[in-house]
């Protein structure tokens, strides 16, 4: 029997411009999901843990980001798990890289020439490890591995490969780095696994933060895949009716409820806009920032065309109303959408400056 804790992606070191000051909290997330993922694997415990690319956001990173990691992985080599990593797309190998610039298997106390921690590079693809009965390979497919134990290929790539590449891999399991979010399946006679990211990365698009453990037994006909989740940052994207909100004090209420630190919520305003509400996206964000990791809220509702009788054209408000309608018409006819969307909120105001509530819908 051979367990594999498998994670990719973790893309420690990543900017986050997004979050602004929030920025180095996430970062502190990314190192707490990867030391969580590594407690696990201790705990499990498992024979051996695979990072299929992108341990790292970039190939150059500070001498102290990779002290942290090797600390981490120093637990790893201290229970006798071993750990075999690939460079990603980010972490890319090179003169540059810092897996040229430092030994990481040494920063982690591995022991010199052994196969207690290894990095496969293009130089390096292939490693056997007589101790777990296990050939890994970095290439994709692989060649005409021996037919003498597990065989466990690993490869990165920026989407999952087709199912006949897959089932034409020549391994026993694929593990799968690159897209960032889990799944499993087999092709052929080939299980494979996507373990996502253990952490958010792209905070809109990622959903889920999980490892993935792999159990490969002589007496069961198809490995077996677990996903458990390390990470704690979530993502929500809501829609809230303009139509069934009272003022901007009701709305505050609504999004306070949700409150979380270990949350990035989007607000999308939608739905026909009354001329007497008046909301201040802007002044949410800042009320509510602190109690969210990160709050944003978009105004998307549509102020509707003006109902019922309109004041007479040889009045400003109806002279108003009638031009700004007419050329209304032939923006959203021509599909011109954002001048549209900007015309229908000038309508608005000028709506309710003129005629006050009286065109309201």
């Amino acid at each position: 029997m051979l367990r594999i804790l498998q994670t990719a992606d973790v893309h420690l070191g990543a900017r986050y411009p997004l979050l602004g000051e929030r920025a180095s909290d996430q970062r502190e997330r990314q190192f707490a999901a990867l030391a969580r993922a590594v407690e696990l694997a201790i705990a499990t415990p498992v024979d051996l843990v695979i990072v299929a690319g992108d341990l790292f956001d970039s190939s150059v990173e500070p001498r102290r980001s990779v002290e942290r990691v090797a600390a981490v992985l120093q637990d790893l080599v201290a229970a006798g798990i071993r750990t075999v990593l690939v460079p990603g797309d980010h972490d890319a190998p090179g003169r540059a890289s810092l897996y040229h610039a430092y030994d990481l298997a040494a920063m982690a106390g591995a022991p010199s020439g052994g196969d207690t921690l290894t990095v496969l590079t293009a130089d390096g693809p292939d490693l056997r490890i007589p101790a777990l009965g296990t050939r890994l390979t970095a290439r994709f497919p692989a060649p005409d591995l021996p037919d003498d134990g597990w065989r466990i290929g690993i490869v990165h790539a920026a989407q999952r490969p087709r199912d006949d590449e897959i089932a034409g891999a020549g391994v026993d399991y694929l593990a799968i780095g690159g897209p960032h979010s889990a799944a499993t399946g087999r092709a052929g006679t080939v299980s494979w696994g996507v373990s996502g990211v253990p952490e958010l990365v792209d905070l809109e698009l990622d959903d889920s933060t999980e490892v993935l453990l792999v159990t490969l037994d002589e007496a069961v006909a198809h490995p077996r895949v677990e996903r458990r989740a390390v990470g704690r940052t979530r993502f929500e994207q809501i829609d809230v009716a303009v139509s069934a909100v009272e003022d901007q004090v009701a709305l505050l209420a609504l999004l306070a409820a949700k409150a979380d630190p270990d949350l990035v919520l989007n607000v999308r305003l939608r739905g026909p806009w009354r001329d007497e509400l008046e909301l201040d996206p802007d002044a949410l964000e800042a009320t509510l920032a602190a109690r969210f990791l990160q709050i944003r809220v978009r105004n998307e509702a549509t102020p509707p065309l003006t109902a019922g009788p309109l004041p007479p054209p040889d009045t400003i408000a109806g002279a108003f109303i009638r031009d700004m309608e007419a050329r209304l018409a032939e923006l959203e006819t021509a599909h011109e959408d954002e001048p549209a969307g900007e015309l229908r909120g000038a309508l608005r105001l000028g709506r309710r400056l003129l005629v006050g509530g009286e065109s309201e819908r």
